[in-house]
């Protein structure tokens, strides 16, 4: 029977780490035993010279903050890079460390004159490394292992130093070998230790067949986002190739599940779930999951990924419509136990990602409240059907006007709640033209600055608000880019309450530069994808890093250390513009934010759907911070089996407060999808629920300021 984890159960273990354990208890592979070959030498050439050159034009002249090309800037290229090529410090040794040092102030120098021949030198002596590693592998894999022995194992090694013999970094591996297997065995009761054993000696002669596939256009590429990343997290460069492989997908009506990836030290992680999408409407994924391994079809054997390309990656996902793909994840930044998710693909359809209503009613002192609720997944437009002339195109302006007018018109409600939890962002017309239907007319929304220096102001331009009644917005970290401009606009002209957490802090905007107008289109020298704007709220603060701060403080589900612009490396500074000149705010809601915030306290001691919620929010945080696994499987097990059922005890816990039927384990774990939609329809929303008691004291302090009213 496999064993996996679902939801908000708590994380466990992860690969790629490294213990303090003897040395009697791993097997150990001396040195003389691994095979040396020779390989050949992957080469640079002149058409990476000159794009080099193109690339480096274009980051030097539109890139927002223009950073000067110096060592500082040396030292970030170099940093980036080593760590793209050997993130968890598995591969190098302390004497190529020494080596590459000594250039460490000189990829500025080798940016300016186009030079390549050194990174391309880094990625060869990665390639010798990983080639050596290979005999070890097989032979630590066939060794003995004791899983019954008091040992821990740190999660992370990326920020440990490098093995400064091959003695150690075989220990090292051995570490991380035997992590592995325990980890396959804790995630599948049926498998026994020869088959883990089996199983990840494939993965790896897998991974290695790949890694020695890699040719001079990958190892450029990845120096180039080095580079890149160097100006700023959200800066990049995409090769001819991955831009014809990203336009090839799109002309076959290739889908995916509706996720946005990331790759970083840690591997390849799910950044985003789109909403409406295949992997939204799973319930089985999280932003933080590792993605591990994949698999098409329902029989299909799992292509590890570990240590593959971003874009290769997202090739092996996408698929035609309809079709099935299953992945392997370690939940909650690879810190979970392996969990197998099965998904449909299909294209995420506007429908789904479209603005919804419902009505919250509230009974309190013999009155009753009609508190409308928006869900808002993104901000989108039907561009297609607006340029072919659809009288009745959708988008989140026209959708919302209509759903705001129903709920007045028809339900007569007291107050508004529009829910922006995990949005993450979309059209900047979208934003501009949704903000107008809530505040004053012909008032700045938000301030554009340009890598210029030049400053554009973008206003309201609605005659008047369609609504002018109690008015709340909902955030938590996943709310990003135009979120936070819907969110900034609202709290700068006093029109309504911010409530849950701080926003990502994404205030960057990007723009694809063809490189073609620096090189002839014979070089196919691909796109530079550079940081050109800004964005500042109408008081003059940037959202960029810091977020949009609630007047009042939901409990948090994300780590914030975790998730969020400023987690990122090199982040571009949170900085302040002059306020726009229009806001003259007359009245605040300071007065109210004091009392709300003490009856949201109180209730956070006494309603016991809170005080669930939170019990298990404390215990995910509680592991936030770990460091150490343990390494001995029946600790492993013991601690599994009691994060699982702590997990499933609290969700029918709540489901009994709210009425509802309680699941069964199947259900709850849902692994083979089939339950999806009875989780969707029937999970209680404990901290919308919250948001609306707020609203609904909210209401009841405005009452009391103007009677009349």
């Amino acid at each position: 029977m496999k064993r996996t984890k679902w939801g908000m159960i708590l994380p466990l273990a992860a690969a790629l780490l490294f213990s303090n354990v003897q040395a009697s208890e791993l097997p150990v592979i001396p040195a003389s035993a691994i095979e040396q070959k020779q390989l050949p030498q992957i080469q640079s050439n002149k058409r990476f010279e000159r794009i080099s050159s193109a690339h480096a034009a274009a980051m030097a002249q539109f890139q927002y903050g223009q950073l000067p090309i110096n060592d500082a800037l040396s030292e970030r290229i170099y940093s980036l890079y080593l760590n793209s090529l050997d993130p968890q410090h598995v591969y190098f040794l302390q004497s190529d460390i020494d080596q590459f040092n000594q250039h460490k102030y000189l990829f500025d120098d080798y940016l300016r004159k186009a030079q390549l021949h050194f990174p391309f030198e880094m990625y060869n002596r990665l390639i010798e490394r990983i080639d050596e590693r290979e005999t070890a592998i097989e032979q630590l894999i066939d060794g003995d292992f004791d899983f019954t022995t008091d040992e821990e194992i740190l999660i992370n090694r990326k920020d440990e130093p490098f093995a400064q013999t091959t003695d150690e970094l075989n220990a090292i591996w051995a570490q991380r070998i035997k992590n592995e297997l325990l980890n396959l065995i804790v995630s599948d009761d049926e498998i026994t230790l020869d088959d883990a054993k089996a199983k990840l000696k494939k993965r790896y002669a897998s991974r290695h067949e790949r890694l020695m596939q890699v040719d001079a256009d990958d190892i450029f590429e990845i120096y180039m986002n080095a580079i890149s990343l160097a100006f700023d997290p959200h800066s990049g460069y995409l090769s001819h190739r991955t831009m014809e492989n990203f336009n090839i997908n799109m002309s076959l009506s290739l889908q995916g599940i509706g996720t946005v990836l990331r790759q970083d030290d840690d591997g390849i992680s799910i950044m985003e779930i789109v909403s409406g999408g295949p992997a939204d409407l799973s319930n089985q994924l999280m932003v933080g999951d590792q993605i591990i391994g994949v698999a098409q079809g329902d029989d299909g054997e799992f292509l590890d990924i570990v240590g593959m390309r971003l874009d290769h990656v997202v090739d092996k996902i996408r698929g035609k419509k309809g079709t099935v793909i299953r992945l392997q994840v370690l939940g909650n930044k690879g810190k979970g136990p392996e969990k197998i998710v099965r998904i449909v693909r299909d294209k995420v359809k506007l429908e789904q990602q479209a603005a919804k209503s419902d009505v919250k009613t509230i009974e309190k002192d013999g009155k009753t409240q009609k508190i409308g609720v928006i869900t808002l997944p993104t901000f989108y437009s039907d561009f297609e059907g607006s340029k072919e002339g659809e009288k009745e195109f959708r988008s989140t302006t026209r959708d919302m006007k209509r759903l705001v007018n129903e709920l007045t018109d028809k339900e007569h409600i007291d107050g508004l709640v529009i829910d922006l939890r995990g949005n993450g962002g979309g059209s900047l017309e979208e934003v501009i033209n949704l903000s107008a239907l809530f505040i004053p007319e012909k008032k700045t929304v938000v301030q554009v600055k340009n890598y210029n220096g030049s400053i554009e102001t973008r206003h309201s331009v609605n005659e008047k608000p369609i609504y002018d009644g109690p008015l709340m917005v909902i955030t938590d970290r996943l709310s990003a880019s135009a979120s936070e401009i819907f969110a900034g606009s609202i709290q700068d002209q006093a029109r309504g309450l911010i409530v849950g957490n701080t926003t990502f802090g994404k205030g960057t905007v990007q723009s694809l530069l063809p490189l073609d107008g620096w090189l002839a289109k014979a070089d196919k020298p691909g796109q530079s994808k550079v940081t050109i704007a800004m964005f500042y709220r109408a008081n003059g603060e940037s959202t960029q890093e810091k977020g949009v701060v609630p007047d009042i403080v939901l409990p948090q589900i994300y780590n914030p250390q975790d998730i969020g612009e400023a987690k990122e490396k090199y982040v571009l500074p949170w900085d302040k513009i002059p306020a726009a000149k229009d806001l003259k705010v007359t009245e605040t809601l300071t007065e109210f934010v004091a009392p709300l915030q003490e009856a949201h306290d109180e209730r956070l001691t006494q309603d016991e759907k809170l005080k669930i919620f939170q019990a298990q929010r404390d215990k995910i945080q509680a592991l936030w911070d770990v460091k150490t696994l343990s390494l001995n499987l029946d600790e492993r097990r013991q601690e599994l089996n009691t994060q699982e059922k702590a997990s499933f005890d609290n969700a029918n816990e709540i489901r009994a407060l709210y009425n509802l039927e309680p699941l069964t384990l199947e259900q709850y774990k849902n692994e083979d999808g089939t339950h999806t939609e009875l989780l969707k329809e029937t999970t209680p929303d404990v901290l919308l629920d919250e948001s609306v008691n707020i609203m609904s004291d909210y209401i009841d302090l405005i009452q009391q300021k103007s009677p009349a009213k």
